[in-house]
């Protein structure tokens, strides 16, 4: 799934004469500032969040007349992709929340379509409403922090995102765990070992800075937060996908997975007798 972004101390790392955007009020990572351009910061990790554009574009048009729910969690990627290319390209405070604030709301919505994957709705409408108060609430408290109190804004992020993700992922495993199919349970299961490598390159960004920008033999950094990029926008095109084929299962679709091209998987499902009592 998608990451949240780290607090890093700006004046350890990046200590390079700033570019366009001036030095950073945001949150800074390990890769060199304008290394590469004058008008971008970063430019692997801002290049390497299209590919959550694509991930996301590609969902809302393979799975487009499936129910509202799942085109907006496939267009929330889009959102995060957008803000992640302008927080990386710039380092600007504002532009860190257009990045931020979207990824509390994408993981939201697919909380939403993990809980409510019944023909029926399980909750009512008050865990629609629920939702978008915590997120509400979320976006509010991290404003509040602003750009002078980044270890509140992180904290109050870090926090929040760490809980959402966590009831996703036990939703998620309540899922695997009623699964039948071996050939979807193997996609789970690579999904999960996608998004746990690139978590693991995520934390060695952060954490290791300092030996990623001073390797042996003359290596150059491997920009892991950029290969984090691209591993989080595959793993979380592969989770929407899979909880879009749970529901239209739940439905009696009998949905079946084929693939773009040979390399990019879809579901494609029955249309629906009646209208489902939830969106």
């Amino acid at each position: 799934m998608i990451t949240p972004t780290s607090y890093t101390n700006t004046t350890v790392f990046n200590s390079s004469p700033p570019g366009y955007w001036g030095h950073p009020t945001a949150s800074d990572w390990c890769e060199s500032n304008y290394a590469k351009s004058h008008y971008i910061a970063e430019f692997f990790n801002s290049l390497s969040s299209f590919s959550m554009i694509l991930v996301g574009l590609a969902g809302m048009y393979l799975h487009w007349y499936f129910e509202k729910r799942f085109v907006l969690t496939f267009a929330s990627i889009v959102v995060v992709g957008i803000g992640s290319i302008a927080f990386h390209g710039t380092l600007l405070f504002p532009l860190q929340m257009l990045d931020e604030v979207p990824m509390v709301y994408s993981c939201l919505t697919l909380v939403y379509c993990c809980v409510e994957n019944r023909p029926y709705r399980r909750y009512g409408p008050w865990f629609p409403i629920g939702i978008a108060l915590y997120g509400l609430l979320t976006t509010v408290v991290m404003l509040y922090a602003g750009p002078n109190n980044h270890l509140l804004e992180f904290v109050v992020f870090q926090s929040s995102f760490a809980f959402v993700v966590l009831v996703l992922l036990s939703h998620i495993i309540k899922i695997y765990g009623s699964l039948h199919d071996d050939s979807i349970k193997r996609m789970w299961t690579f999904t999960g070992a996608m998004a746990a490598v690139g978590y693991g390159y995520w934390n060695i960004d952060f954490r290791m800075c300092s030996l990623m920008q001073n390797l042996p033999f003359g290596l150059w950094n491997p920009q892991f937060h950029a290969w984090w990029h691209a591993l989080a926008s595959t793993s979380s095109y592969m989770v929407c996908m899979l909880v879009c084929y749970n529901r239209a299962e739940n439905l009696d679709r009998k949905p079946q997975i084929k693939w773009k091209a040979g390399v990019l998987p879809y579901v494609v499902a029955q249309e629906l007798r009646s209208k489902p009592k939830s969106c």
